[in-house]
């Protein structure tokens, strides 16, 4: 998919509006790949925010650090990362944002604990996916996909509570998890 496909299907702006950004806030792109949400987001949360880039792949954080550096990014830092530990302190950010990387990942228990360790106790995880309907042949094979009955399922178990879910697109929604703090 195009840098102008993916911009259509999945508007970064609106996506990261509906996910909760504001002027000001630390937010950690959980698999921000190549930029694609962290850039915008650096431009939402502006000089007073700090976005983190975190990615397993090296390749995929050489990129975002060259596009950083090209552009001219202050408020943009990028850790490369494993699946399981993210080397940033406990309750960092306002928002974990996780966009169509959860169905990729082998322990997605763990991984969402991960993200609510980062998350600060009156944060957000945002979590971006692909629906699971059969209609919808793109993306990725249904059998990988996380419905939103599912995601719901595996949140508990990882120690957060289910928020709001919504339709981003016809392909894509958001749903929100918070700690548990109960």
């Amino acid at each position: 998919m195009t840098s102008a496909e993916r911009h259509a299907e999945l508007p970064p702006l609106a996506s990261l509006s509906a996910a909760g950004l504001v002027g000001g806030m630390t937010v950690i792109d959980l698999g921000c790949g190549p930029g694609f949400f962290a850039i915008p987001a650096a431009g939402i949360v502006g000089p007073m925010g700090h976005v983190y880039g975190v990615d397993v792949q090296a390749g995929m954080i050489e990129h975002l650090r060259g596009e950083i550096d090209r552009r001219q990014i202050p408020n943009v830092s990028v850790l490369l990362s494993t699946v399981s530990r993210v080397a940033l302190p406990d309750e960092t950010a306002d928002i974990v944002f996780i966009a169509v990387v959860l169905h990729e990942v082998d322990d997605p228990v763990a991984f969402l604990g991960e993200a609510g360790r980062l998350v600060k106790r009156d944060g957000a995880i945002a979590i971006i996916e692909f629906h699971k309907r059969d209609d919808l042949v793109d993306g990725p094979p249904m059998a990988h996909r996380v419905s939103v009955g599912e995601l719901s399922g595996l949140a508990t178990l990882a120690g957060l509570k289910v928020g709001l879910t919504t339709d981003l697109t016809d392909r894509f929604y958001l749903t929100k998890l918070t700690r548990d703090i109960g």
